[in-house]
Formats: structure tokens, sequence, C-alpha cells
């Protein structure tokens, strides 16, 4: 007969299960009972149940097996789980996130890295690790078209992870191959590119249903995709110019999409708080609800960043190597008196025509970008601007122009690769007029190429053969704004006997593997503009050339950002050509000159120490054209350029100190994990079913996440404190006589606290707490030699003073976990009570009374509320109890 809280054995499930209630209806005896292994409650007939027998738990496979167990849950618990592939050994600075983002259960994170310091292996870290943990399994990467490969590459080289990368071009084939129209849901690991999955609001000629279903095609079946991760790269991007632009929607769809989130950023800030705003309140739109919340308290919790100037490497030495940079300033002489010809003609021609633009809208936007278009091509090469020329004429000639009337959103997203067409094929403001101008400009950049080569080509060749010439291994990059200078390079860089690679933002994601594989394993020199070179990991490469310049000083350190990362064996060369006879040159200078000044009085080292990559969302562009209509006035030209610049360093100088994290990456040195996760859980398992009498499947591997290791991680093991024991005796161990315990500590329904604790008492009642941990060592090593037999257990008056000394000792691990529990429920707290406080002041300057009074209202239950919920989080329930007790003979 059974009785209610009773254990028994339920014969079917082979496990033992509590009685919670007891029904006799009949002849029928029904059971309801608790099985803790899968909490849950079920019903069984008492004909089917036994009173549960003791176990023989002086069984060697049994005490591996609950040693294992603990030390699997303490690494759960507070450890890193993955077993990294392929021997990577993370950098301080990336263990360091790492072990961050696995302190929180709610992981939503801005990685906000300076370039170069590989965010993309610290997202590799983090999946990696929270699919070890079983928390993650379907997961979404969206980054911008030029880095698809890199992610692919990385995640399957550096983790053994196979990402599947789908593009529009792929949604055909993969509906045809599943029979299915849900394409992001035959695959668990997925990488897809930004802006082939962003959403449209309208289209020149494309009815609504057409728009409706592009977006039903791209953006709502990947956002309806179920997934557990998503990662942005690049999420800057996403913050948004405005906060309808499509790129933010993308982010806010993709954000609320998914439990957890990685937003990958160097620039998170660009001197904006609008943007910054933007982009923290995809990670936490509550705790942000106005620019007020931008402060380091309310932002340090979400964001982790490393600066350059702290990384260091496993040995504690500076990470980054050197950098030289040479300005190699060019004069035309009398070989080029037609190419210094063609510059002042394009230079006049631009000029005037760009004051008659200057207050354009609409389609005639696109005239203003033909002529900077223009004027950037007569400094990159005289080839290149007599082929844009010729296409410009035909057009004109042709008169199929562009009418399309584009938003200030998508102007700012012009680029001249890879819009080129719709730029040359801008409206004419007289169409006969300019075929005349045009016509006679094509004439003389026909002379003055076939006249001489460029003033920049003799340079280049003498850079070329020096760097090779010293070393036949070292790896060129040439960078050029544009693919006609890019074909003109190639050619006379192969003509002199040069081993080219040539990239661009119009190859696909095949072509430019080929592309980087060639590069890396048998060209000397790649070619490549700066949308094909976006992304890449070129760190193999030591030596840059920018033989044309950006306008914005930035764009050149992305380029060299390309060489300048982590796993850079040598000192970098970067050499600038300037034509020193150009407006531009003037401008430069003048820039330069007074960069300097403010850079000095701000007390920053350089431009790039505060502001890099896309942050300087400056106009650089007007201060250059302003110039060139101005007719070379450099300093007036760039006055507002100048102060401009000065507000937003001053602006992001202030915010530097909110994106700033305090840590001690020395002490990460080494921290990397040891724990073998997976080989513990099948040895685990392994010493379950032996010391069970079944037959073990040693050679099957486990997870967190499957389904029998689930089962024995959920079990709850207690021992008795007056049941037999077991002797141990571990060969070659040093140790005293004794006992050895494992106690769990619980704080709370959250594991993430809990703690197991190992105790070593000896005969004489003297804790050893070293030797605790080394016994523990011991057990779950597999090269430990263990002999176990039986021996009796301990009288209560002994028990009485293990158990005190063991309470004892584990009281600091106890208040250590309470504290740190405390100050998550406190971070977390106090965030939501800041954003609340923010919103109240918000509500209480409504004009409208009614709807203010309902506002203040309704913030107000959700104060109480928050305050309630805070006050039962932060108490704790603790729970401390025995696992494991065995007698411990002395070493020998």
């Amino acid at each position: 007969m059974t009785s209610i809280s009773d254990i028994v054995f339920d014969a079917g499930r082979k496990r033992r299960v509590q009685v919670v209630d007891k029904q006799e209806v009949w002849d029928f005896v029904t059971l309801t009972v608790f099985d803790p292994t899968e909490n849950r409650i079920y019903k069984m007939r008492e004909e089917d149940a036994a009173v549960a027998i003791a176990e023989d738990k002086c069984d060697v496979d049994y005490i591996r097996f609950v040693a294992l167990l603990e030390k699997v849950r303490n690494e759960v618990a507070s450890g890193v789980l993955a077993k990294l592939s392929h021997g990577i050994i993370p950098l301080p600075h990336q263990y360091h996130v790492l072990t961050r983002v696995l302190g929180d259960n709610n992981i939503r994170y801005i990685l906000a890295d300076e370039v170069g310091l590989g965010k993309t292996i610290e997202a590799g870290l983090i999946i990696k690790e929270l699919k070890a943990r079983g928390l993650i399994r379907r997961i979404l990467v969206v980054c911008p078209t030029g880095l698809v490969t890199q992610w692919g590459l990385e995640m399957q080289e550096k983790f053994d992870e196979k990402f599947h990368v789908i593009v529009p071009d792929d949604y055909a084939t993969i509906r045809k191959l599943t029979d299915s129209d849900d394409i992001f849901s035959q695959f668990d690991q997925v990488i897809s590119p930004m802006d082939s999955i962003k959403p449209l609001e309208e289209r020149k000629g494309w009815s609504q249903e057409r728009v409706e279903a592009y977006n039903n095609e791209r953006v709502n079946s990947i956002i309806s995709s179920g997934w557990d991760l998503v990662v942005i790269d690049e999420a800057h991007r996403v913050a948004g110019s405005t906060s309808d632009v499509a790129r933010h929607k993308l982010g806010r769809l993709l954000a609320d999409a998914s439990p957890y989130l990685l937003l990958l950023t160097a620039t998170p800030h660009n001197g904006k708080s609008e943007p910054f705003l933007r982009l923290v309140r995809l990670v936490d739109r509550k705790a942000f609800p106005s620019v007020e919340a931008i402060v380091k308290e309310q932002v340090a919790p979400y964001l982790i960043r490393t600066e350059k100037r702290e990384a260091i490497d496993n040995d504690g030495n500076r990470l980054f190597k050197n950098r030289t940079t040479t300005t190699v300033e060019l004069t035309w002489d009398e070989r080029h008196t037609e190419q210094r010809l063609l510059y002042d003609l394009v230079t006049s021609y631009v000029a005037t025509s760009y004051n008659k633009v200057k207050r354009a809208k609409g389609e005639k936007v696109w005239v203003a970008f033909l002529l900077i278009m223009l004027q950037r091509l007569v400094t990159s090469s005289t080839s290149a601007i007599r082929h844009s020329l010729k296409r410009r004429i035909r057009v004109l000639e042709s008169q199929e122009f562009n009418t399309r009337i584009i938003s200030d959103v998508e102007a700012s997203e012009i680029g001249f690769e890879d819009d080129m067409n719709s730029i040359l094929a801008a409206v004419s403001l007289g169409t006969r007029e300019e075929i005349i101008e045009l016509q006679q400009i094509a004439a003389v950049a026909g002379q003055a190429e076939y006249q001489y080569n460029d003033v920049k080509v003799e340079p280049l060749f003498e850079i070329v053969e020096r760097v090779l010439v010293g070393d036949a291994s070292r790896k060129i990059i040439i960078f050029t704004e544009f693919i006609d200078t890019q074909v003109y390079l190639n050619k006379l860089l192969e003509n002199r006997g040069y081993s080219v690679s040539i990239l661009n933002g119009s190859m696909s994601i095949e072509e430019r593997n080929e592309v980087l594989s060639e590069f890396k394993m048998k060209t000397s020199i790649l070619i490549s503009t700066d949308a094909g070179g976006e992304g890449l990991n070129l760190q193999f490469s030591s030596c840059v050339i920018n033989y044309d310049l950006p306008w914005n000083p930035m764009k050149i350190e992305q380029r060299i950002g390309r060489v300048d990362r982590i796993g850079q064996t040598r000192d970098i060369e970067v050499y600038n050509f300037v034509l020193t006879e150009t407006v531009e040159s003037k401008v430069k200078k003048v820039l330069e000159e007074k960069l300097d000044v403010v850079l000095r009085e701000l007390g920053i080292d350089k431009y790039s120490d505060i502001l890099d990559g896309e942050s300087a969302e400056l106009n650089f562009t007007d201060a250059y054209m302003k110039a060139i209509r101005y007719k070379g006035n450099a300093a007036h030209s760039t006055e507002k350029l100048e102060n401009d610049l000065r507000s937003q360093l001053e602006n992001t100088l202030a915010i530097k100190d909110i994106l700033h994290e305090d840590k001690d990456l020395q002490s990460m040195i080494g921290a990397e994990m040891t724990f073998d996760v997976e080989n513990a859980l099948q040895r685990m398992v392994a010493s379950y079913e032996r010391y069970k009498g079944m037959l073990a499947l040693s050679a099957e591997n486990f997870s967190i996440n499957d389904k029998k290791v689930a089962e024995l991680l959920a079990q709850r093991i207690e021992q008795a404190p007056d049941a037999s024991l077991a002797s141990v005796f571990i060969k070659g161990l040093a140790n005293e006589a004794g006992y050895f315990m494992l106690w769990h500590l619980s704080l709370s329904e959250d594991k993430s606290f809990d703690r197991t604790v190992p105790v070593f008492v000896n005969d004489s009642l003297l804790l050893r707490p070293t030797a605790g941990q080394k016994i523990w060592e011991a057990l779950v090593d597999p090269g430990s030699n263990i002999t176990v037999s039986l021996c009796e257990a301990v009288d209560m008056v002994t028990w009485g003073q293990l158990d005190a000394i063991a309470r004892d000792f584990a009281h600091d691990v106890f208040h250590k976990q309470k504290s740190e529990f405390e100050r998550k429920q406190d971070e977390q707290y106090n965030k939501y009570l800041y954003a609340l406080k923010l919103r109240f002041e918000a509500a209480r300057h409504i004009g409208i009374d009614n709807i203010r009074i309902a506002r203040v209202a309704a913030l107000e239950v959700e104060e109480a509320q928050t305050v309630a919920e805070y006050s039962q989080s932060k108490k704790v329930f603790p729970e401390f109890w025995l696992e494991l007790l065995v007698r411990m003979e002395a070493g020998r």
C-alpha cells in the first residue's frame, strides 16, 4: 500500500516518482505522481508502483557520474561550454566579450570593438557557446553583401559551423528543390545580404501589389522564420539617417523577431544622438525612451567595446603592428601637358555646370552626382575619364535619360561604382551644348592618354618593384574608386610581368571567393575598388597603395583597415597618391591644417582615434565642390566643414566616455575554457548507464540539449547522511584520509547562480579547501585510477560536524552568489526605473489634459508593477543539500 508523499518506483518508466494524490474507485487505485526528472505530474496504477529501494551508491560509476554531472552543471552555470574548433584560442578582449554575454540571460548586445579586432570571431564564440547550452538552433546573420563571403568562411573554418548563404537569385531554386514557398525555414543557419531583404515602400513603375509581393517574398518570410538568434553586422547601417529609412525598418523587424540579438559595429555613435538612440532601442526599446537615456549607466549593460590601443595578445603584448604612411606628391611636367589641360577642362566644365544644379531637386540630383563623379574620375586616371565621357556622350545622343526621382535617403546611398550607369544617364541641362563641350574634352582625353602614361604610373611601378624585390612573398593592395581605372592598372601591371587579381562590387559571391583565394595563394597584387574590398580580412597583405584618394578621409581608414587587423605579422606600409597642382590637393592641405589645430585643442592624437569607419558623416563633398566652384578658394570653402568637424569631434569626444568600458584584459590571459564538455557529457552518460546495468552507448556524442542528457541534468541528486558510504582510493593522489563531499547551492529558479561546492574534511575534522577541488578534479579525470569499496555510514555526531563545516565553508560562496544575483536585479531595475522617469517627464509635458492625465495614470500603474516585480525578484530562496559523501582513503 502506498501513501501520499511516498517515493515509489514506476516500473514502466523505470524512475523514482513521488505520490502527490491517491484515488480509489471500485477496484482501481490511481496514483497521481510527480516526476522530478521531467518536472511533470502524471497518473499511474498503484499495481505498477513499488516502494523505492535504496540504490547501491558505493559504485565507482555512480561516483564518477555524480562528479561529472555536477562539473557540467557548474560549467553550464558559470563557465564556457563550447569546445573551440580548429584550436582557436580567443584573445583576451574576445574572451571578455564571451564571458560578459554569458553573464546575462537576456542576450541582446551591441558588440562595438574598433575595426580589426575580430567582432565576427566574437559572434562565432557566442554562437558556439549558446548552441552548446542548447539555447539556440536557428541562427540568422544579416550583413552587407561584401561581407557575406567572409562570414561564411569564418564560421566554417574557425568554428566548423556551416551557414547557408541565401540571396534572391537562389529563391526559385530553393522553392523547386524543397517544393515549399517558405525559403528561409529550409536551413537552420542562414546568412543573408542586408540590402537584398530590406523592405520597399514604393518603386517607380511598380503597383502596390507588386511592392507587397516583393516584401512578402524577401522581408516577411525571413522575419517569420522563427529565429533563436539574429546577428546584424555593420549594424550602424540599420540605425538609419531617419527612423523611416528602409534599413532601419529591417533592423526593427529583425530585432523583434528573435529573443537573442547581436549588433556588430565599430562605429556605434557618429557624434549624433538620434542614430545611436535608434540603435540601442533595437536591443531594448523600453530602456531608451528618449535621447536623455543615452548616459553611461544606461548604455553600459548593453554595449561591449575594446579600443585598438588597449588590445593585447595572449602574452600580454600590444596586438597591432606599426603603420607608416607616405604621401606621394605628384606634379605634371612636359610629358603630361595634355593631362594638365584635361584636368583644367573637366574642372571648368564641372564648376560651371554645378552652379546650375546647386539647388536642384528631384531628377536633377543625378546631374549633381554626374558632375561630382566626373571630377573624381579626372584625378583617378585618364582612361577612366575618357571612357565615362564617351558613355555620357552616347546617352546625350540617344537621349535615354534617367528620369527617376529619388528621395534624400536614397540619394545618401548612391555610390559611383554601383550606380554609375544611372549617374551617366542624368538628364541634361542643355543637350546640344553639353555634347559639343564633352566631345571637345573627350578629344583631349584621347590625346592625353596617347601622349604619355598617367603621372601616377611611374611612381606606382617604383613602389611595387621596391616592395616585391625586397620580398617576393609580400602582397600589395591597390585601391581605386573606379572600375575603369582598375582595368587600366591591371593591363599596365600585367604587361610589366606582375601577377594581378582584380576585385570590385559587381562580382558575385562566388567570383569574389575565387579572387580572394587567387590573391592569397598565387598573385602578388590585388587591385580593388572600395565596394569590392568592403569588409574583407586581408591581413596577409602589408602594403596599401591608395591610387586615388576619397574626399572623406575615413574612407582611407577603411581601406587600411583591411590589412591592419588581428593576424597581421608585418609592419604596414601605406602610400597615398596626391596630384599637387589640383584644387583637391589644396583643399586636402587646408583641411589637414585646420583639423590638426582642432585635434590639438581637443587633446586628440589623430582623427581615426575618435572617428572611424562611417562615423564621419560630414559633407566633405560639399567642401571640395565649393572650392571647385570658387576657383580654388580652399580656405573659404572649408569653413563650414571645419565648424562641423569641430562640433562632431566635440560630440564624439563627449560620448567616448559613454562607450568606453573599464576592464582588465590582462586578467583574461589564459582564462579560456579548458573543460571539454562534449567529452564530459559522453562519459557522464556512459557512467550512469554502467551504474544502472544498461548497455552504455559510450561511442555516442551528446550535447546539452540531448533528451537523455537533459533528463540527467534535471535530476535532483541527494544523499542521505546515514546511508552506507563508499570508501574511495585514488591511485597517485596525495591526500589525507577523511571525508569528501559535493554540496549543491541554489538561490532561486535562475539556475545560472547555482554552484556546486566541493568540501574535504580530514579525520581530525579539519577543513582542507584546496584538497576538495583537487579530489573533484581527479574524480572527473578519465585517467584516474579509482578503487571503491563499502564502508560504514558516519555516525550522527560526525555527520553534524561535517554538515556544520560544509555550511560554514560555503557561506562565502553563498554571499558572493547572492551579491551577484542582487546586482543583476538592481541593474535591470535601475535601467527600467530611469527609462520610466524619462517617460513620466515627457508625459507631463503633454498639452491636452485628458491625454496627459491618462498617460501619467498608465505610467503610474506600470511603475507600481515594476516595483512589485523587482521586490519579488530580489528575494532569494537558498537551498543547500548534500549530493555526494564518500570516505577518502589516504593516498600513497
